[in-house]
C-alpha cells in the first residue's frame, strides 16, 4: 500500500464528501479524479457508481499503476495538474492537490474543471489551508504522509479559494473545517457548476 493510499485509509473522515456526492447525485457517466491523493478514490467512485467512466489523472505514474491495479477498467492519464483537459464531466475530485500550484497556475487549474464539467456538474476540491490573512508563498515542508519526503506547498485561505470559484462560476453547496495535527486545517469544498 503507497504510504499516501494508507495517510487516507487512516484519515477517512476528511474525504466524507466523496461518499455524500451520492446524495446530490444519483447518476454519474463521466468522473474525473485528478492528482495524486484523488486517484486512490477511485474504488470509492467505482463502488458508488459502478457503471461510470472513471478517470484518474496525475503525473504520478507509480500511484496511477497502483490505483489501476485495483480498479482496473479506470482511464490513467500521466498529466500534471496544470494540464487537465476533459470534458463532459458529471463529478471532478481534486483533493489535497491544490496546494502544489502557484496562484496562476491554480486559477488556470480552476477554470480548467469549470470547463470540464457539465452544467450543474459537482466538483470535490479539498486543500491545507491558513488562518493567517497573510500572503503565503510557497515553501518546502515534510509530506504529510511520509516524514521522509519533502514537498513544496502552498496553502490558501478558505475564503479566497471560495471567492474564485463562484467568480469562475460555480455555486457553493458546502464547505468544512477540519484540523489534523500533521497536516493543520484542511478545508473541504463541494461545488456545482452553474
Amino acid at each position: 500500500m503507497n504510504l499516501l493510499e494508507e495517510w487516507m485509509t487512516d484519515n477517512a473522515e476528511l474525504f466524507r464528501y466523496a461518499g455524500e456526492l451520492s446524495c446530490m447525485r444519483e447518476k454519474a457517466e463521466r468522473i474525473l479524479l485528478s492528482g495524486a491523493a484523488s486517484i486512490f478514490l477511485a474504488p470509492l467512485f467505482r463502488t458508488i457508481y459502478p457503471e461510470s467512466t472513471i478517470i484518474a489523472s496525475s503525473d504520478d505514474e507509480e500511484a496511477l499503476n497502483e490505483v489501476s491495479e485495483s480498479v482496473s477498467d479506470i482511464i490513467k492519464d500521466d498529466v500534471p495538474l496544470t494540464e487537465c483537459e476533459y470534458k463532459d464531466i458529471d463529478i471532478a475530485v481534486s483533493v489535497l492537490a491544490i496546494e502544489t500550484l502557484e496562484t496562476r497556475e491554480l486559477t488556470s487549474y480552476l477554470f480548467s474543471l469549470h470547463d470540464a464539467l457539465v452544467p450543474k456538474g459537482n466538483l470535490y476540491i479539498s486543500f491545507p489551508s491558513t488562518d493567517k490573512f497573510v500572503f503565503s508563498p510557497m515553501k518546502e515542508e515534510k509530506a504529510w504522509w511520509d516524514d521522509g519526503k519533502i514537498i513544496k506547498m502552498k496553502r490558501y485561505q478558505g475564503d479566497d479559494v471560495m471567492k474564485a470559484l463562484s467568480m469562475i462560476g460555480f455555486d457553493i453547496k458546502a464547505a468544512e473545517r477540519d484540523v489534523l495535527p500533521d497536516l493543520g486545517t484542511v478545508i473541504s469544498i463541494h461545488a456545482e457548476r452553474r
